[in-house]
């Protein structure tokens, strides 16, 4: 009863004193996760205020074999929300003038072979207008003159880290996780996440437990809790992680595109931002590895919505993959946009 007073108080607050208003999303949350009209919902979501719980709920299997439960302390892979955490540790890099963001990428990677590491900038990769596809393949098209999403351009960050700072990308991780304060987040084999689930085109489940490959792990395969991404959404929004130059060059959206649970959204440096900064955050879909999930930060009323899912459904159906996300998505957005 105490908690759910917490909840009734907490969105009261955001909502302005409309007590109709928070008692209509507080039921439209709790019916979505518990309806199975689409397919059902196995994870997490929390939403926050000021680092601070106002609603959260777990629901499904952590791991169906066993019939372990999801809790709010489950560990999953965050998926793509992993780009930001890279884009961070370049940016704190950049603060210590060992790496320059408009240079070319051959300064920090000597030993790349393709050609396009003399043209390609850090910038470039960072808010995905590179157009890298991968070793040996010529680029998508000039650098700088379009946007394309690529989990490779991240796997080039996470290179240049690891030369500039001659360190792991895993130690980069460590290190800055406790400097946050953020212990239930890092990657395997430290920090486990719960079982992900593939789904078929038939509504199978298979379970996947095969690892993010460690070249990827600064592009999708960071595991951590959604109250610790509830502490990094602070941290990040709030100038304890960066500089305000660099917070700033963070957030500047590139290159609008539509995405299917936000509309159109820009892109930054690991982020995907709305045309006034309203919403800063990012999805994650990572079906092969069995993870869906959001995590976006509010500035004007200082909230989070985290949603976290350990079932990837197929890719062919976005609107399935995604209902969730997106559901919840549109019920909490105009409370917390704060307009």
């Amino acid at each position: 009863m105490k908690f759910r007073k917490a909840i009734f108080t907490g969105l009261l607050l955001l909502a302005g004193g409309c007590a109709v208003a928070q008692q209509s999303i507080y039921t439209r949350l709790d019916s979505l996760l518990a309806a199975k009209n689409m397919r059902d919902f196995s994870g997490v979501v929390l939403i926050a205020q000021n680092g601070k719980p106002l609603y959260a709920k777990a629901m499904g299997y952590a791991n169906r074999d066993t019939k372990e439960p999801v809790t709010m302390d489950s560990h999953f892979v965050i998926m793509s929300v992993s780009k930001q955490i890279t884009a961070a540790l370049v940016l704190k890099e950049v603060e210590k003038g060992h790496i320059d963001l408009q240079k070319r990428l051959r300064t920090y990677l000597p030993d790349l072979k393709d050609k396009w590491g003399d043209s390609v900038t850090i910038h470039q990769l960072l808010n995905h207008t590179s157009g890298v596809v991968w070793y040996d393949q010529p680029l998508a098209f000039t650098p700088g003159y379009q946007l394309a999403y690529s989990n490779f351009g991240y796997v080039l960050l996470q290179s240049v880290l690891e030369h500039v700072t001659g360190k792991a990308y895993t130690i980069l991780l460590k290190d800055l996780f406790q400097q946050t304060r953020m212990p239930n987040s890092g990657v395997p084999p430290r920090i486990k996440p719960i079982t992900g689930y593939q789904e078929s085109k038939n509504g199978q489940l298979q379970a996947k437990t095969d690892p993010v490959p460690e070249m990827l792990l600064g592009a999708a395969g960071v595991v951590s809790t959604a109250a610790d991404l509830v502490r990094w959404n602070e941290l990040l929004n709030n100038g304890k992680l960066l500089s305000e130059a660099m917070y700033k060059d963070m957030t500047t959206a590139y290159s609008p595109r539509q995405h299917p649970v936000v509309g159109k959204t820009g892109g930054g440096y690991g982020l995907m931002i709305n045309a006034d900064k309203s919403e800063i955050g990012h999805t994650g879909f990572l079906p092969e590895q069995g993870f869906i999930g959001i995590n976006f930060y509010y500035p004007a009323t200082h909230s989070s919505i985290v949603v976290l899912e350990n079932i990837g459904s197929n890719p062919a159906n976005m609107e399935r993959a995604y209902y969730f996300e997106k559901t919840i998505h549109d019920i909490v957005l105009p409370v917390v946009i704060g307009k």
